[in-house]
C-alpha cells in the first residue's frame, strides 16, 4: 500500500495523505479519520529507510551475477530484474549486473569479486554448486539471495522452480508417450555443476523408474550451448538410438536440429519457453515443454533484497518456488 493508493481510496491528494500520516498541517477531522482508517486496514507501513535515502541522496546497489550469456531463457529473468530495479530507482536503489557464459567456477568467482568491488550492499546470484563458490558466499557479510538454482549456503532466500518436480513432470510425460512398452531415453542437461539440473534429473529418473520397460541409456552435458548440444545429441543418437530425448536445460535449438538431421523417429520433451522451443512445439516436433516463470524469478529476487535493505524485513518464505507449467502445442 502506497501513499498514492491511499489518496485514491480516500478521494484526496497525495499531499493531504502525507500531511495526515506525518502529523503536518490542518486537515478536517472527517478526512483525517478516513485516511487513517484506510492506512490501518491495509497495514500501511511507511518506508522510513527509503525516505531517508532520498533525503540523504545515498544510493544503494544490489549486485547480480548471472550465467546468462548465450542463453535466451535468461532474457526474461533479466527483464524482471531491470523492471524491478527501475521501480525502486526513485528510492535510491540500483542494480549492477554481471553476465557470464557457461559454468566455469573461476569465472563466477571473478564475477562475484567484480560486483563486490563496486561496493554493492547485497548480492543476487545464480550460483554454481561448487565448494569454492559456497566458501566465497559464506565469507560475505552482505545479504545474499540466490535465484534460478540453489546452493547449500547461508542466504536470505532462494527464488526459482522446484527442479525435482519439474523433472518429475517430464518423467510423467515420458511415461505417457512411451506407454507400457517403454523404450530407451536419452537425457541432455546443461551442467552437472548446477544443482537445479541435477535435481531435475533426479525427479525425471525417479518418475520413469515406475515403468521397468523404460531405460535411461545416457545423460550428457551440453553447457547450455546450441553448437555443443548439436554435437552431443548427434553422438547420443548414433550410439544409443533412443526413442525419446529429454532436454533438461538450454541448447534446445542445436539438439533438435540434430534429431531432425538423424532421420530417426525420436520424441522430444524440453524445458522452458524460448523462440526455438515455441517454434518446434507449434510444429509438433517437441511433444511438451515445462516452463518455470523466469520473469518472476528475477523480479522477486530483487524485491526480496530491496525489502530487506529498506526495512530489515526478511521474506515470508525462505524458499520461494515459481510455478512449473506443462505446455503443449495448443496451450494458450
Amino acid at each position: 500500500m502506497t501513499i498514492k493508493e491511499i489518496a485514491s481510496l480516500a478521494g484526496t491528494s497525495r499531499g493531504t495523505v502525507d500531511r495526515v500520516l506525518n502529523g503536518r498541517g490542518n486537515v478536517n477531522s472527517e478526512l483525517t479519520q478516513r485516511i487513517l482508517s484506510i492506512a490501518e486496514q491495509n497495514n500501511y507501513q511507511p518506508n522510513r529507510l527509503a525516505q531517508a535515502l532520498i533525503k540523504s541522496r545515498k544510493h544503494m546497489n544490489i549486485g547480480v551475477v548471472i550465467n546468462s550469456l548465450g542463453n535466451e531463457f535468461f532474457d526474461d529473468v533479466l527483464r524482471g530484474i531491470h523492471d524491478r530495479a527501475q521501480k525502486y530507482g526513485s528510492y535510491g536503489f540500483g542494480v549492477i549486473v554481471k553476465e557470464i557464459k557457461g559454468y566455469d567456477g573461476s569465472e563466477q568467482l571473478e564475477a562475484i569479486d567484480e560486483v563486490l568491488s563496486s561496493g554493492v550492499d547485497a548480492l543476487a546470484i545464480m550460483p554454481l554448486d561448487l565448494p569454492e563458490v559456497r566458501e566465497k558466499l559464506d565469507s560475505l557479510d552482505i545479504p545474499i539471495a540466490v535465484f534460478n538454482t540453489d546452493i547449500q549456503t547461508e542466504k536470505l532466500a532462494f527464488v526459482g522452480c522446484d527442479y525435482y518436480n519439474s523433472g518429475g513432470l517430464g518423467g510423467d510425460i515420458a511415461k505417457l508417450i512411451l506407454g507400457v512398452r517403454g523404450g530407451k531415453v536419452g537425457i541432455i542437461i546443461g551442467s552437472f555443476m548446477m544443482k537445479g539440473h541435477k535435481q531435475r534429473i533426479s525427479g525425471f529418473t525417479d518418475s520413469v523408474s515406475e515403468n521397468p520397460n523404460i531405460s535411461i541409456v545416457a545423460c550428457v552435458e551440453n553447457a547450455d550451448d546450441d553448437e555443443r548440444s548439436h554435437l552431443v545429441t548427434r553422438e547420443l543418437i548414433a550410439k544409443h538410438h533412443p526413442d525419446l530425448i529429454f532436454f533438461a536445460a538450454a541448447g534446445v535449438k542445436g539438439g533438435v536440429e540434430a534429431v531432425l538431421e538423424s532421420g530417426e523417429s525420436i520424441r522430444i520433451i524440453t524445458v522452458d519457453e524460448t523462440t526455438a522451443t515455441s517454434e518446434y512445439l507449434n510444429k509438433g516436433v517437441i511433444s511438451a515443454t515445462i516452463t518455470q516463470q523466469p520473469y518472476e524469478q528475477g523480479a522477486l529476487t530483487i524485491k526480496i533484497l530491496h525489502d530487506y535493505l529498506s526495512n530489515q524485513k526478511p521474506p515470508r518464505e525462505k524458499y520461494n518456488y515459481t510455478e512449473n507449467q506443462i505446455k503443449l502445442k495448443n496451450s494458450k
